[in-house]
């Protein structure tokens, strides 16, 4: 392989992240010898494709459309080999509704959830018990408008605006706690971090403000156990080449609980992958190396 593009950027809120995670991987692939681009995921991105030609794709697209399957979908027709989960991997990661569904059914816990898919379904709230509650998009990512509300009220307001701008969204158990999350890329599944927020929630402004979290490698018993769960989300969901595993654990019961799967986890140099492969020696250009030579990219 000689040529790779990366296609980055579109219509998703999450659009600028992905551009600065394809501008890091750009200039890592520059490093290593090969020859890149960067193109933005618009309408002429077919003949954008075409004119370059390249042997090797790598979709960094965060949120939808992109992460979504959508784009995946249209490489397959164009016959070009990319980077990633194909078509129905990555459609079922991004709807966090059905990713729960399926780790439900392979006895994985994830928090207590509702999915509303309409206005005439906000009745379902009136038995919902559980408070604090969590209120997301079902097929969102970066916890773009993901909200905690105390009480009924709350919840049914959050939820009537959610369905104005995502065609899902997800009512969840909140698991007191701690936070974890546990990266895999190429095989390897790395050492997980302990994610601390200085205030709040691990909400879109404290990921992408830097010093409103702090991240600690967990290298205790309880580390092997996210790396054990997270192996186990990966074969259940049948994940062969990339992805994050975000995790709530509640000291009281012992329990951990799976929140989401991302397939194209942010990939700047301070993003939360590389920061995991960092920690088991490997910098930013041979984690990209490893998931490039793993060969277990869709073509």
């Amino acid at each position: 392989m000689k040529k790779i593009a990366i296609i980055c950027g579109g219509t998703s809120p999450e659009a600028e992240i992905s551009r600065k995670s394809a501008s890091a991987i750009a200039n890592a692939l520059k490093n290593l010898g090969y020859s890149v681009k960067i193109l933005e995921l618009k309408k002429e991105i077919d003949l954008d494709l075409r004119k370059f030609s390249p042997d090797l794709i790598f979709p960094l697209l965060h949120g939808s459309p992109g992460e979504d399957g959508t784009v995946q979908g249209l490489l397959e027709c164009l016959g070009f080999p990319y980077i990633g989960e194909g078509v129905k991997v990555s459609a079922l990661c991004m709807d966090k509704d059905w990713t729960k569904r399926l780790l439900e059914s392979f006895g994985i816990d994830t928090p207590r959830w509702v999915a509303i898919k309409d206005k005439k379904e906000l009745p379902i709230l009136e038995e919902w018990n559980s408070f604090p509650a969590v209120v997301k998009p079902a097929n969102g990512g970066s916890s773009v408008g993901l909200r905690v509300v105390n009480n009924h009220s709350e919840l049914k307001n959050t939820v009537f605006e959610l369905i104005n701008i995502s065609e899902k969204v997800l009512v969840e158990e909140f698991i007191e706690g701690r936070e974890f999350t546990c990266g895999f890329a190429g095989g390897r599944i790395f050492t997980p971090l302990e994610i601390i927020p200085k205030k709040g929630l691990y909400d879109f402004e404290t990921k992408y403000t830097k010093g409103l979290a702090e991240f600690k490698p967990v290298k205790s018993s309880l580390g092997e156990e996210i790396k054990s769960l997270t192996s186990k989300v990966v074969k259940a969901l049948e994940i062969r080449n990339l992805c994050r595993v975000d995790f709530r654990y509640n000291p009281s019961n012992g329990k951990l609980f799976v929140l989401e799967v991302n397939t194209i986890p942010g990939m700047t140099e301070t993003s939360l992958l590389p920061l995991m492969a960092k920690i088991d020696g490997l910098t930013f250009e041979e984690l990209i190396e490893l998931v490039i030579s793993a060969k277990t990219f869709v073509d």
